[in-house]
């Protein structure tokens, strides 16, 4: 399974790629770099994502992916690749 996802409104996050059990984040700070995470559970992750980008297109006061994202790593959830 690929999915990507970009051309979404965040001022932290340019896209996210979700490859088999890998999620591939690149930055507005340094789009050349790509942040890599493992995660368990691609489908629940990919599901939270989408509900967290109709937040945004919904103009939700709380969405924000940049937010989603640093929630995900907090939690255990996206664990970051060396």
């Amino acid at each position: 399974m690929i999915k990507t996802f970009k051309n979404f409104q965040s001022s932290a996050v340019n896209s996210i790629e979700v490859v088999e059990n890998i999620v591939k984040v690149v930055y507005n700070s340094n789009i050349d770099k790509e942040y890599t995470f493992t995660c368990e559970n691609v489908d629940e992750f990919v599901e939270n994502l989408s509900q967290e980008l109709v937040g945004i297109e919904l103009a939700e006061e709380k969405a924000s992916v940049g937010g989603f994202l640093h929630r995900q790593v907090k939690s255990g959830v996206l664990i970051q690749t060396k």
